[in-house]
């Protein structure tokens, strides 16, 4: 209802009308329409809206000329910037009065939301009473977070009925961008270093050892042997780098281990074994190893064979000759080389050999999917996705981040991360695996949430969609 003349001629059924509708006139004396009283309100402690019957007396004297002007109304007029309001916010105690509630945004000035938690502007569930907003100005959601939906713009709860005339913009909150997706795996020829090497066969208190892995018991039910014997006596095992000075050549018959990157290690001995190694690696990964026995001067020591185990108890993975094993980094494995039917057999001449190369086939993690760009929202721009870590080692890149979206517009998808490339391994995963896709990007917000309680008019914009 529009508010009472400012001149002229006044009535006791004008003002019935205004602070009193649909009863029959006139009814009541004009003390019932002291300011305070239950037809005229005054404000509530926390509602700090202006009162558009403010001058009308609270006691004493009191006449129709107090009137002119005046409406039936609580009104708040938004005249410079605002953020996060709140029907209950503005109006306190006295939204959840019968009485009505006029919102104004003017020309020019904008309520917006710093937070897509929070809608610029929130018609609370409580609200009683006719609420009409009027918005000359501009009404903005928050923008999303990459991968996050926008804020809604004007938003109103539960079941109030709000009239809206809309002479300017109200926007809702673009969505943020998908982050990339992740690069595929690739495959590399790394560089290995071998640390805690220990003869476990050879050393020991006495020259060499002889010891071997329990679970060998069943194969070689004799004594192992690294020296050569009779004739040969003079071939010696050497231990680790030629450190025990045994023989004519210490460094023929022993471990090779330089402990550079790559290198790896290697053996030989000049009878049946077993050749026994526990070491570690720096890097996880394919490894090639390999078993030979000469036979130039007798045979019948059945298959070369080396076996990888992470326990001196329990046999791991047998290669017979010549083969790859699957090895963690970190993690002492013990490998074992023998023939398979060399128990009690002198090689004389002949020789046992192993070797675990340097030079495994890793795994490399593709590159990081680029964060997505921020939604456009209040005092924020849309932002462009950044660009995805780069893939390194075969490994693919990560994809570009989406571009946040404007005002009213979902994010934009993440881009698809880069294949990776290599030789094909399963371990520790199969690799190499094509980049992920991106993820999708966040909805916009919505222009107005709780269309349907809502009575529009006016000339200006809902920009996104409503629900």
């Amino acid at each position: 209802m529009a508010a009472l003349q400012s001149s002229g001629a006044i009535s006791f059924q004008d003002i019935e009308s205004q602070y009193n509708p649909g009863t029959n006139f006139p009814s009541r004396a004009l003390t019932e329409f002291y300011l305070g009283g239950s037809l005229v309100r005054a404000n509530a402690g926390n509602n700090s809206s202006t009162n558009l019957s403010a001058g009308v007396p609270t006691s004493g004297a009191i006449s129709l000329n107090d009137f002119y002007g005046k409406e039936r109304a609580f009104k708040k007029t938004y005249s410079s910037t605002a953020t996060n309001q709140t029907g209950v916010g503005v109006f306190g105690d006295d939204f959840a009065v019968d009485y009505p509630k006029q919102i104004v945004v003017n020309s020019s000035v904008t309520v917006g939301a710093t937070s897509t938690a929070n809608p610029a502007l929130k018609i609370d569930s409580t609200g009683a009473g006719t609420i009409t907003i009027t918005n000359e100005g501009s009404i903005e959601g928050a923008g999303g977070a990459a991968g996050q939906a926008g804020g809604n713009a004007l938003q109103v709860d539960g079941s109030v009925a709000v009239t809206l005339v809309n002479n300017g913009t109200i926007k809702a909150g673009g969505g943020g961008g998908g982050t990339g997706g992740t690069g595929g795996k690739g495959v590399y020829t790394g560089s290995a270093t071998f640390s805690s090497l220990v003869d476990e066969g050879g050393g020991g208190a006495y020259t060499p050892q002889n010891n071997k892995p329990t679970w060998l018991n069943s194969i070689y039910t004799g004594a192992g042997n690294l020296d050569g014997t009779g004739v040969v006596s003079d071939r010696l095992w050497g231990g680790i780098n030629a450190q025990f000075n045994r023989g004519i050549n210490p460094a023929e018959f022993d471990i090779n281990h330089s402990g550079n990157a790559g290198a790896g290690f290697s053996g030989a001995c000049a009878n049946r074994g077993p050749i026994y190694i526990s070491a570690q690696t720096n890097l996880q990964g394919v490894y090639s190893v390999s078993a030979s026995i000469s036979t130039s001067y007798g045979s019948g020591y059945g298959t070369p064979t080396i076996n990888v185990s992470t326990s001196n108890v329990t046999s791991g993975t047998s290669i017979s000759n010549s083969g790859t094993v699957n090895i963690a980094s970190g993690t002492t494995y013990y490998f074992t080389a023998y023939g398979t039917t060399s128990n009690n057999q002198n090689y004389y001449y002949n020789t046992l050999s192993m070797s675990v190369s340097g030079t495994p086939l890793v795994t490399q993690n593709g590159g990081t999917g680029g964060a997505g760009g921020v939604g456009q929202g209040y005092n924020q721009s849309a932002g462009s996705g950044a660009s995805g870590g780069a893939g390194s080692n075969n490994a693919g890149a990560g994809g570009t981040g989406g571009d946040g979206g404007a005002f009213g517009v979902a994010g934009s998808d993440g881009g698809t991360g880069g294949n990776g490339s290599g030789t094909s391994v399963s371990y520790p995963a199969t690799a190499p695996t094509n980049g992920t896709s991106g993820a999708s990007g966040g909805a916009s917000g919505k222009s107005i949430q709780g269309f349907s309680n809502v009575t529009s008019s006016g000339s200006g914009s809902l920009t996104g969609v409503t629900a």
